[in-house]
């Protein structure tokens, strides 16, 4: 029976198979081969059934077929996979789930799983991954006017394509980045990252992305007023692209309607005008409309203008409506997709009780007989554990009294050797300044230039790890003559020593010193300076 069941609950060699042909983009054959696994949640180990359900979504996926039935699919995959804490397939199984989420107009839901996936992919060297994720992030960002988001995924992006050194992922997130700065409207950053991929084009032979760059230049200069410039731009691009490409090319001449019209030279906005009115994108005929009503009301005709804004309010609203209505149906068939879950699951509920009920019998016989054999055995067993743990009890005492004693000492050790470290330095960073150590023992006048005082402090941040800057992050009223002071005194100078150099009475400086300590560092009065700046 044993053996019958460990080769029942054995790894699935068609669930291997599968992820092979996937692996090989073998799409359709992986997408047959899982067909064949009848009823794979019951007969399916956890792991192979995780990773079967991550492999029919991402099948999906390719085929652009993910609807909320998936949904179904990936949630065991990613508890599973998280759980384990086998982070790749976690991650494919979230990167899946995001796109899903973007399907069913879920945003918040999709940059949930995408931050996830990126937590996943952490240290784990997958720069193709890494891109993708970050590139998402960017797009959702985007799609919910969270634009510092989206520059910020983006420069991660590009950080990823330069690491494997793909020029086309490369070219493809500076041109991500002059978006986000585009809608910051922090234009000359935009136009410097769109001119950085245009270059980047350029130098690495991509003119297939010329005319996505000449696009957002275009659209770059007209937002900065630049209208003759961005004309050009957009004439590039329209060069560029193929005659395939109608709804792009007349979406670039609605555009080239508002930059004709703002120049003035309305015959040509007009002509342009007539052409991008027959796109069958509605957005794209809502552009032209307004853009040639701007231009009538330039000219005067104002009554055209009109007629023309109404047609492009009727235009805006249809496509508000186009937009709303994919995400209602997409809302429709998550909820009807639900509604067969629960009634799914009441009805595998109850055929699981029937089928419970035939196996407890049987599992109890055979139950009973394993348990009256088990107790002895572990009777036994436990009771000459017992034995020998005392003993290593005993001796684990033993060793851990031991252990205190060697730690207490190295604490001890380690104690005097900060202390006879903290004074190596500051004997160190008096030698450092003899010049000035030699002047007092002369008793000279002493006349330090802001030079001098520039070494002492440069001296001091370097033998004491930037000593003057964490004084003043940690005690931010201290100025620039109290640092000196507080250099002075790690320099072990005394009060009658800083008075020389200070030109002040002994008395002034020990008042100096004490409000130092008292109104800025707001020590107590049983602590003195040198104490205090010891620590640092």
């Amino acid at each position: 029976m044993w053996s019958m069941f460990l080769v029942a609950c054995g790894p699935d060699r068609r669930v291997a198979l599968a992820e092979k042909l996937m692996a090989e983009k073998e799409t359709d054959s992986a997408i047959a081969v899982m067909q064949e696994i009848k009823e794979p949640q019951n007969n399916l180990t956890d792991r192979d059934y995780a990773l079967y359900a991550l492999l029919l979504s991402e099948a999906m996926h390719r085929k652009q077929q993910l609807n909320a039935e998936t949904d179904t699919l990936l949630l065991p995959a990613i508890k599973y996979f998280s759980e384990s804490g086998d982070s790749l397939y976690a991650e494919r199984a979230l990167y899946c789930k995001a796109h899903l989420d973007r399907r069913l107009y879920r945003m918040k839901d999709a940059m949930q799983s995408f931050l996830k996936a990126l937590l996943f992919l952490q240290g784990s060297g997958n720069d193709e991954q890494l891109y993708r994720v970050n590139t998402w992030l960017g797009v959702v960002c985007l799609n919910q006017e969270e634009y510092e988001g989206k520059m910020r995924y983006s420069k991660e992006a590009l950080k990823a394509a330069l690491r494997m050194d793909n020029l086309f992922y490369k070219n493809l997130a500076l041109c991500d980045i002059a978006t986000g700065y585009y809608f910051l409207n922090r234009l000359d950053s935009a136009l410097y990252y769109a001119q950085a991929a245009y270059d980047a084009a350029i130098a690495d032979s991509l003119p297939s992305q010329l005319p996505h760059v000449y696009t957002d230049l275009g659209s770059i200069y007209a937002k900065m007023g630049e209208n003759g410039k961005a004309l050009e731009y957009i004439d590039k691009a329209i060069g560029l692209r193929s005659r395939k490409d109608t709804l792009a090319i007349l979406g670039l001449y609605a555009d080239k309607v508002d930059l004709f019209g703002k120049l003035g030279q309305y015959d040509s906005a007009y002509h342009y005008f007539r052409k991008a009115v027959a796109s069958p994108n509605l957005a794209t005929q809502a552009d032209a409309y307004n853009h040639m009503s701007g231009a009538y009301y330039k000219m005067g005709r104002c009554n055209e203008a009109y007629s023309l804004l109404l047609r492009f309010t009727e235009l805006a609203d249809s496509v508000r409506k186009q937009r709303h209505t994919a995400e209602v149906i997409a809302l429709q068939e998550l909820y009807k997709h639900e509604q067969l879950s629960v009634e799914n699951l009441y009805w595998r509920t109850q055929a699981a009780e029937r089928q419970s009920n035939v196996y407890l019998m049987a599992t109890l016989s055979l139950l009973s007989l394993w348990i009256a054999s088990t107790i002895y055995f572990f009777y036994w067993r436990n009771r000459r554990r017992l034995v020998e743990q005392q003993h290593q009890l005993a001796s684990q005492q033993e060793e851990l009294h031991h252990q205190r004693q060697v730690t207490t000492e190295n604490l001890q050790r380690m104690a005097e050797m900060e202390q006879k470290e903290a004074r190596l330095k500051e004997t160190f960073f008096r030698r450092l300044n003899q010049r000035i150590v030699q002047e007092i023992e002369k008793g000279s006048n002493i006349l330090l230039s802001d030079d001098d005082w520039e070494d002492i402090v440069q001296n001091a941040d370097i033998i004491f790890d930037n000593f003057t800057r964490r004084l003043q992050q940690h005690y931010p009223a201290l100025n620039k003559e109290d640092l000196r002071y507080c250099c002075m005194v790690k320099m072990q100078l005394s009060q009658l020593e800083m008075s020389q150099i200070m030109h002040l009475e002994k008395d002034s400086v020990k008042k100096r010193l004490k409000r130092i300590r008292m109104e800025k560092m707001k020590a107590d009065s049983g602590v003195t300076l040198e104490e205090l700046l010891r620590r640092f």
